[in-house]
């Protein structure tokens, strides 16, 4: 039989719950899961983060890895959805219990997360940038980075003001500044024959106002 045990204030000491992780493990376990694919391994701590912190805290996390450690639209969407259908399923009254409904929004969520592709470069850039200011001046070409990062000459347009002192006006913004890459097949075709058209009627307006 287990000798039980008092703390100063006499009240007794659980060593059972002590030994058990806190929701600052539950939280980080969650988001080290998701980091590493490890699907039931996300669900289980994201169930356990919701019973030992409450959904908020646990919503939070989730959205925050959303971002941070997958980085892709989709997914970024998908948990943004299940949250407002976890608020709708929790309904306006903070229940002691949450519905099985609402629960699965919490699961699924990291589910979903643990399985898709991960980018963590949104925040490893803010570590960079970060680097950079503090340490730029300590460790030769680090603020070389940002040299390849500032404005280029498509910048200086029509849209700003050292761009008109430039001279830079439509024709500019349809030969130089209005060009996209990775376009989808409809725009490339629909750009083929719009950037010509608009450039003809700028040159054939500036010819007309010259004379």
């Amino acid at each position: 039989m287990t000798e039980k045990q008092l703390d100063l204030t006499g009240k007794l000491v659980d060593n059972e719950a002590e030994d058990e992780p806190s929701a600052s493990v539950w939280k980080s376990a969650l988001q080290k899961a998701v980091r590493r694919c490890e699907v039931e391994k996300a669900m289980y701590a994201a169930l356990q983060l919701l019973e030992r912190a409450g959904w908020y805290v646990t919503w939070r996390r989730l959205r925050i890895i959303a971002v941070e450690d997958c980085g892709m639209p989709e997914t970024i969407t998908a948990v943004e959805t299940l949250y407002r259908l976890f608020l709708e399923y929790k309904g306006k009254k903070d229940k002691a219990e949450l519905s099985w409904d609402a629960k699965r929004c919490v699961i699924c969520a990291a589910k979903i997360m643990a399985e898709a592709p991960k980018d963590r470069r949104a925040d490893e850039f803010l570590e960079l940038i970060d680097a950079v200011e503090k340490y730029g001046d300590k460790i030769p070409n680090l603020r070389l980075l940002l040299e390849n990062w500032m404005p280029s000459d498509e910048a200086y347009d029509m849209h700003t003001k050292e761009g008109r002192k430039m001279g830079r006006g439509l024709l500019y913004w349809y030969q130089v500044s209005s060009k996209c890459e990775n376009m989808t097949d409809e725009y490339r075709k629909w750009r083929e024959w719009f950037e010509p058209f608009m450039i003809e009627l700028i040159k054939r307006k500036k010819e007309k106002e010259e004379k």
